[in-house]
């Protein structure tokens, strides 16, 4: 495809190693980063939130579940279309004010409706983050470069993850959670100042590939690859369990194991921030070179990964030693976050530059739908069901659900292998120019 032979609107294109391209790489990984300690902010806070707000697991489920992901997944469509047609610099510093903003103002929430109200406020913010800087990446970064870029910018996941988890219960425990959500919520402001005047413009080139410039029928294009269509549905069916660990795996180390809020928030913080930095690195380096040998490989490997992470999990919710069960779920993570860049790296590769931001959103859409709305709202609920008969124990074994559709994903990701190399020589068909 055209769009991968240059970078793209910017004179030849950055690099990720040198000069600019470093700055530039930063400062977005640092907005990736911002964008998920807010995030995961809550989910350290659920146990004092849940005793001052007096709401259940089920209410918890719904809050930073199917309420935030109806709304960031709804949202982000919109944006990443702004930043196809537009300036995804702007979306993306605009985005972020609002989303810092409406963080630090979670801490005001007095009841269950004005928790959600500040969080889907956030999600709707948030929602503009990940495309634009897909984005941004891609028309700014040389194409032999570009995989790396996207895994170093995703990167920001676990490290965000791991910084919320931990300094949200370290304040927690000195001051409250309401101190938590205005001390991590502001200083989001000033990266947005940074990336609004500091961030390039990177205007995108001239028409590439054969893909539609109208919405529905750009979307009708994406799924027309079955590639793209098992990948999406791998992504939502471990997110599934992914967002269900996320929200309550801090909530599992206090209840089943008796950690204070800093300890489970440093350990599941590190589990998250350790193993999904690996994870996240090491599946974007072996998908970009394992993948020019043979294109299955970028599937493949999030694949593996899946079914790895299967007796990782299991492990991690029914053993008795709060040690190894971090320990397991730092492998768990490492295991499945394999997915992430090779999942988004492809999609930038089966679509046209124009088309880029809007292939992210389209991925993060089926994820965030479907695994944050189903995932903690289905652990939440049997785990509400079993506490009569089991206690604090019933998130253990509501947790251990998620590995069936863990499994399930795994084999959507080997089927989506299997379609690439057809789906690219469609695409290059398509595209005698690229």
């Amino acid at each position: 495809m055209q769009g991968d032979s240059s970078a793209g609107g910017n004179g030849g294109g950055l690099n990720p190693y040198r000069g600019r391209g470093v700055y530039v790489i930063v400062l977005l990984v640092l907005i990736n980063i911002v964008n998920f300690v807010d995030r995961q902010l809550p989910f350290i806070l659920i146990g004092s939130i849940k005793a001052d707000l007096q709401l259940s697991d089920t209410q918890i489920g719904l809050m930073a579940g199917l309420s935030f992901a109806i709304v960031y997944s709804v949202a982000g469509l919109p944006l990443a279309r702004l930043a196809d047609r537009g300036s995804p610099r702007k979306v993306l510093a605009l985005a972020l004010g609002v989303w810092s903003i409406a963080t630090a103002l979670t801490g005001f929430a007095q009841n269950f409706l004005q928790m959600v109200l500040s969080r889907v406020t956030v999600a709707a913010a948030e929602a503009g983050s990940t495309p634009t800087g897909h984005a941004l990446i891609s028309r700014s970064f040389m194409a032999d470069k570009r995989a790396i870029a996207l895994a170093l910018f995703s990167c920001g996941v676990p490290i965000g993850s791991t910084l919320g988890l931990g300094l949200g219960g370290y304040i927690n425990d000195m001051f409250n959670w309401r101190v938590a959500f205005f001390i991590v919520g502001l200083p989001g402001l000033l990266l947005a100042l940074l990336a609004w005047f500091t961030l390039p413009e990177a205007r995108r080139a001239g028409n590439e590939g054969a893909a539609p410039e109208a919405y529905g029928p750009g979307l009708r294009y994406l799924f027309a690859l079955p590639s793209f269509r098992n990948m999406a549905a791998a992504c939502s069916l471990y997110a599934i369990g992914s967002y269900a660990m996320n929200v309550f795996g801090s909530a599992f180390l206090m209840r089943v194991h008796g950690l204070t809020a800093t300890q489970a928030g440093l350990g599941f913080g590190l589990a998250f921030g350790v193993g999904g930095a690996i994870g996240t690195f090491m599946g974007g380096y072996l998908g970009d070179r394992l993948g020019q040998r043979d294109p299955r490989w970028r599937q493949w490997i999030p694949a593996i990964g899946q079914f790895l992470s299967i007796p990782t999990a299991l492990g991690a919710w029914l053993c008795a030693d709060p040690l190894l069960s971090i320990i397991l779920l730092t492998f768990t993570y490492m295991f499945g976050l394999l997915y992430f860049a090779c999942s988004f790296a492809t999609g930038q590769m089966l679509v046209p530059e124009r088309m880029r931001a809007t292939a992210s959103a389209v991925l993060l859409f089926c994820l965030t739908l479907v695994g944050s709305s189903i995932g903690p709202i289905v652990v939440g609920r049997v785990s509400d069901l079993l506490e009569p008969t089991h206690g604090d124990l019933s998130l253990r074994y509501a947790m251990s659900l998620m590995a069936i559709t863990i499994a399930w994903s795994g084999w959507h990701y080997h089927r989506a292998a299997i379609a690439l190399p057809g789906d690219f020589a469609r695409i290059a068909k398509e595209a005698p120019n690229a």
